[in-house]
């Protein structure tokens, strides 16, 4: 096999989109309670080659254009409250506009003082709880993209495979109206574009849709060369990370599909039913999450009237593989796409999701001392 693919380039003027960064990250002179702000880009053209023994030679290349901006405060009770957006496309023409990404910094620093002076989560709480579509997202990338990778376990160990689901081929991972198909053929969906977009893999092997989770059940593994028991061949997913590391089974594009789904609205009223049933006053939503299970974007949805309280502080407990299994009662018919470009660039689709019992507790590790001084004038600084 030979393929040769275009050289990646970078072709284009740093200057305005220095200028971007800089009056995005200049928000904090209007917003005193800010104590960072930072935006930052990061360009790439990517060219990777390969050749084998066998007579492959693959050259393939491509563009990573990514832009971020991240926010921090703190509460008043030394609460550390943090705010991002990122911007990650293949093509340039599709990075947002100047005002575009100023006014997204506005709209994270407006969100971050309502936060600061928003409730503390209870304690405890178990009951249902409402994932956005974005949240979502990040939910099945982390347990289930990261459990459907063949990767051969330490020699003596009788597992398929490691993670989660190395000893559940064949049996249920997912309630039965989810699907799970990784196709790294696809360049976009629902409209939006794909970063896991490849033809061949970095082994040679021509990239080909896997079904991983059928109505489910899970029917398969994304395999490189190396074979596991039961899966003796690649199915065109061995990549590597950049600059240089050998290649291994890895997510491409990620798209979940649920057979039977409702409107964002019908969840919302779902949730509600669920709370009544169970003499709860209010359920959850999560806008989005961060790191280690944390909520960013949390509100409270009373029972009574429907209307929503953002709340801060909140942290899932009891999130995993078997959660998912269990607890996921019914899926939204949106979609959110996340591109993620570090290490390997794979993306993940999903709709909204409800379960229908977790934990959300406080959390009690993200507090620092207040600052003993308040800033300076910016106008007297030298």
């Amino acid at each position: 096999m030979q393929s040769i693919g275009p050289l990646a380039k970078l072709d284009f003027d740093p200057q305005p989109w220095l200028a971007m960064l800089q009056s995005a990250s200049a928000v904090y002179k209007d917003e005193p309670e800010l104590e960072s702000a930072g935006a930052m880009l990061r360009f790439q053209a990517i060219n990777r080659y390969f050749v084998n023994s066998e007579g492959t030679v693959v050259r393939s290349g491509y563009n990573n254009f990514e832009m971020d901006i991240g926010l921090s405060a703190q509460a008043s009770d030394g609460m550390k409250l943090e705010r991002s957006h990122s911007y990650i496309e293949s093509k340039i023409k599709d990075m947002p506009s100047a005002a575009d990404f100023h006014a997204q910094a506005v709209q994270l620093a407006g969100t971050l003082k309502v936060l600061r002076n928003a409730p503390v989560v209870d304690e405890e709480y178990r009951g249902p709880v409402l994932f956005s579509a974005d949240a979502a997202s990040t939910v099945f990338l982390d347990f289930v993209g990261e459990n459907i990778l063949g990767r051969r376990p330490r020699l003596g160990q009788t597992a398929r495979t490691v993670g989660q689901f190395a000893s559940s081929y064949k049996t249920r991972v997912l309630p039965d109206f989810l699907s799970v198909v990784d196709d790294p053929t696809l360049a976009s969906f629902a409209g939006q574009p794909l970063l896991g977009n490849y033809q061949i893999d970095d082994e040679g092997v021509p990239a080909a849709p896997v079904t991983v989770v059928d109505k489910g059940i899970l029917v398969n593994y994304l395999m490189g060369r190396e074979p596991i028991r039961g899966f003796p061949s690649s199915n065109g997913h061995g990549r590597a990370r950049v600059p240089s590391n050998p290649a291994g089974p890895s997510v491409g594009n990620l798209i979940v599909t649920a057979s039977e789904s409702l409107p964002p609205a019908e969840l919302k009223k779902k949730l509600l039913e669920i709370c009544q049933q169970r003499d709860l006053p209010y359920g959850y939503f999560v806008g989005t999450m961060g790191p280690q299970n944390s909520l960013r974007l949390l509100h409270k949805v009373w029972v009574k009237d429907g209307h929503e309280e953002l709340v801060r502080g909140g942290v899932l407990e009891g999130l995993d593989a078997r959660a998912l299994r269990s607890d996921l009662v019914a899926a939204g018919n949106d979609v959110n796409v996340e591109n993620r470009p570090q290490n390997i660039p794979h993306s993940i689709a999903s709709p909204s999701l409800l379960f229908d019992e977790l934990d959300v507790k406080r959390v009690t590790t993200n507090k620092d001392k207040l600052p003993e001084y308040a800033a300076p004038d910016l106008a007297s600084a030298k």
